[in-house]
């Protein structure tokens, strides 16, 4: 099933100044390699219409922590955590390279299924690392 359906969860990142300028909408899309971040600042009165949408990818290793934010007994956020700030330092509201997501009442039922496909897939990413690593060490040296 993961090979052909990537799991999709809508969200969006409120606006940290009081114009508003920076509200951002997206999506994420969870395929078995990668992760895609796609967002756009939404538009508004000040910023004349809404930006362009962009793209960026995420491999499993860099995601450090995951944590989904239940309220009222509802999903409500998902905190990424990614070690390379640099990946998504364009992003408004994001610092640091940690980033929380409002997840859109579309997603709820499919940001159930993050925690366990995200530990399963970086963990799958490690142990192939941690297994070349090995066998580089016991090729001889030329």
């Amino acid at each position: 099933m993961l090979e052909h359906d990537p799991v999709p969860i809508h969200f969006s990142i409120p606006a940290t100044d009081p114009l508003g300028r920076e509200d951002v909408v997206g999506k994420l899309r969870f395929f078995p390699d990668h992760v895609e971040l796609g967002w756009r600042l939404s538009g508004n009165v000040f910023t004349g219409g809404k930006g362009g949408l962009e793209l960026i990818r995420i491999p499993y290793p860099e995601i450090e922590h995951v944590e989904l934010v239940r309220k009222w007994f509802r999903l409500r956020h998902l905190v990424l955590r990614i070690s390379d700030p640099a990946l998504v330092q364009n992003m408004p509201g994001v610092t640091m390279g940690k980033m929380t997501l409002h997840i859109d009442a579309r997603s709820r039922t499919e940001a159930k299924k993050l925690r366990p496909l995200i530990d399963y897939n970086r963990s799958t990413f490690l142990l192939d690392a941690f297994d070349k690593q090995l066998a580089a060490k016991d090729q001889p040296p030329p």
